[in-house]
């Protein structure tokens, strides 16, 4: 039973005492009473009028008021539940849209009990009214945020890979044709430096805009990363696609945005890939258009062809994979530690281990570029069983501390690679209750099946679990709830600048309220100042992360550890 449902039922009792006060005090909600179906009284009219968002003269007082305020489907769903009160003690439930006096329509639930009838008629009903207007706009706004992007309106990522895996499918089932083309605003950052995020926005939502008015049914358009937008074109050939782009190119270079800082020029760069002929699914179409994208040249369609992937493999290879093995060898790989807080008391809640690579001539530097190498070389889950086992080695050392590690998505989807990693953290015994292991929400997203069964082999182990950088998909919870997560870390994309940024705080606080909901907690993360991290505090995210709270250091302050 969720929490309405409860809150609701606990009403429902409460409302069957009618001389009793505590129905009064309880917000948004009003007992009433209908006597012989006509005559319908509000315990207190003080109460009812809030709850109604009515004038006190202008509360109904009889049952045909009230159904004249209600659309002839929910009147007559509400005279039926009437109907069926045909003992006493029966109960009945509804929600509706009720219309104010004013006309505007609020979302009511109405639930009662016959206390006394004739037969099969019920005499005397007692009930209550509860005013869940807000909980239904909520659940409406989560609803479209599960398949749109909130600046932008256009379709988020989860939504365009759908829309590209269905394309997949019908070309591969037709014969047919069909293509992502992927476009970027390429001096957004630029943008943003100079004129501020707000104006960057601007931007961005501009150029949806016009995007969106060259939209044909039934292709779709959505964004699907920070400045990218892809259009997933049905039927498209490539001459199709080459003569989008064009139009594409005319269209938006040629025309500024009007910002209070004058005009403002986007600088555009597409590419494209054909399903069927060249991607068999969408992320083979993103990972194409991402490689064509960095070819791209200004005003000049980048189109992908194979021989973009045989150069990038060639050269990642060529670059990186025997520094990878070196690194391994010689011990280069390091950890830093970077401390998490609660957010309520600034205590120190656990370190999160992130790699670090000490170069050959000793200089400690991220291992982000290097680890996305690893990533395309098949060699990352290499990087994952080291960076666990020095994380169990400090575990040893230091047995008080609770440490957090990432576990990329080609460790979980791999069998092989899934089933060592769960037998060296068999070998913690105890000492697993200490570990967090997050994993990517994109790869929740690319297959939920596997990450909930790696999360369940996890948690059997005593670890916790926890989906990273989450809203960065603007995924629904339908994934968190398979997955069973003990936590949530929402993208620092969404929380940077929050303390100014509206859109921000009404987005992480649902997503909050959705956490709690489910029973997960939530961290935050990049979080650099106190104004950011003032408003999280007053949204309930359960934890904190960033600058602000500490740096990375592979020679942390144990110290400092919560007591």
């Amino acid at each position: 039973m969720d929490n309405h449902a409860a809150k609701a039922d606990r009403l429902a009792r409460i409302a069957g005492v009618w001389d009793g006060d505590v129905a009064l005090s309880l917000m948004q909600a009003t007992p009433f009473r209908m006597s012989g179906q006509t005559v319908l009284q509000f315990k207190s009219a003080v109460q009812a009028a809030e709850v109604l968002a009515s004038p006190l003269e202008r509360l109904p007082s009889t049952v045909a008021e009230w159904l004249s305020r209600l659309s002839a489907e929910d009147a007559r769903r509400r005279k039926n539940a009437i109907r069926r009160l045909t003992w006493d003690g029966a109960e009945y439930k509804l929600v509706y849209l009720w219309r104010t006096y004013q006309g505007d329509e609020i979302w009511l639930q109405e639930q009662g009990r016959r206390k006394s009838g004739t037969g099969d008629s019920p005499d005397q009903i007692e009930g209550v009214v509860i005013n869940i207007n807000a909980q239904q706009q909520a659940s409406k706004r989560a609803a479209y945020l599960a398949n749109h992007d909130e600046l932008t309106a256009t379709a988020n990522l989860e939504a365009t890979i759908n829309a590209l895996d269905h394309l997949a499918a019908l070309t591969e089932r037709q014969c047919g044709d069909g293509a992502l083309l992927r476009l970027r605003i390429t001096n957004i950052a630029d943008i943003n430096e100079v004129y501020g995020f707000e104006i960057g926005d601007r931007v961005l939502t501009e150029f949806a805009k016009r995007l969106s008015s060259i939209i044909r049914t039934p292709d779709v358009l959505g964004r699907i990363g920070g400045a990218d937008f892809g259009l997933v074109l049905y039927g498209s050939t490539p001459e199709d696609v080459q003569a989008i782009a064009s139009r594409l190119f005319f269209l938006l270079e040629n025309s500024p945005v009007k910002t209070p800082h004058g005009n403002l020029h986007g600088d555009i760069a597409i590419s494209s890939t054909q399903m069927r002929m060249q991607a068999g699914s969408a992320q083979e179409a993103l990972a194409q258009t991402r490689l064509a994208l960095s070819k791209a040249k200004n005003s000049v369609l980048s189109v992908y062809n194979d021989a973009m992937a045989t150069e990038a493999v060639h050269v990642s290879r060529e670059t990186t994979s025997q520094d990878i093995l070196d690194a391994l060898n010689q011990r280069r790989i390091q950890i830093a530690y970077q401390p998490i807080i609660h957010a309520k008391t600034a205590g120190l809640s656990h370190y999160e281990c992130l790699l670090r690579l000490r170069r050959e001539d000793g200089e400690l530097v991220s291992a982000g570029s290097f680890i996305m190498a690893a990533e395309r070389l098949g060699l990352v889950h290499l990087l994952d069983r080291r960076a666990l086992e020095l994380a169990s080695e400090t575990l040893r050392q230091e047995a008080d501390i609770h440490l957090a590690l990432n576990v990329s998505g080609a460790t979980v989807q791999d069998e092989v690679t899934a089933s060592e990693y769960i037998f060296a953290l068999k070998a913690l015994g105890p000492r697993s209750e200490n570990v967090t292991l997050e994993l990517t929400e994109t790869v929740a997203l690319d297959d939920p099946a596997t990450a909930a069964e790696f999360s369940n082999k996890v948690r059997a182990l005593g670890c916790a679990f926890s989906i990273d950088d989450f809203g960065s998909g603007y995924t629904t919870f339908r994934n968190l709830m398979a997955i069973e997560a003990d936590t949530i870390k929402i993208d620092g994309t969404l929380i940077q600048g929050i303390a100014s940024d509206p859109n921000k705080q009404t987005f992480v606080r649902m997503m909050v309220d959705l956490a709690q909901t489910f029973g997960v907690k939530t961290v935050a993360e990049m979080v650099d100042n106190r104004a950011d991290a003032d408003i999280l505090r007053r949204l309930g995210v359960d934890y904190l992360q960033g600058y602000m709270f500490g740096v990375p250091s592979a020679a942390p302050s144990w110290q400092k550890r919560a007591s």
